[in-house]
């Protein structure tokens, strides 16, 4: 995919992709302070080795450890339903683009 194929189908299909983008973002901001919500709980517990990683990677530590604790269920739901949407969003824009420029390779 060339950056002129990129832009020509954004520009073709902007009513499908910006609410899509929204979506996408949207459900990216509910991961990432699901993964705040779930440093907070861990520094509030004391458990250090999972609290002060979080604060800097947010959701990459923050979903295992919310997985894996039950005090942290209001930071699990956060951040399974940004990953919802992240994944819902991604998943209905490939589907609009496999299904605007066909499966195949074009010539």
């Amino acid at each position: 995919m060339t950056e002129e194929a990129l832009i020509h189908f954004y520009l073709t299909h902007q009513w499908l992709v910006l609410p899509l983008f929204l979506v996408f973002v949207v459900g990216l901001a509910i991961f990432w302070f699901g993964g705040l919500v779930a440093a907070l709980v861990a520094l509030g517990n004391k458990d250090w080795l999972w609290g002060i990683p979080s604060i800097f990677l947010g959701p990459l530590t923050g979903l295992p450890y919310a997985l894996l604790h039950g005090e942290a269920e209001y930071a699990k739901t956060l951040m399974l339903r940004g990953l919802a949407l992240i994944l819902a969003a991604l998943l209905l824009l490939l589907l609009v683009w496999f299904f605007t420029q066909g499966a195949g390779p074009t010539e």
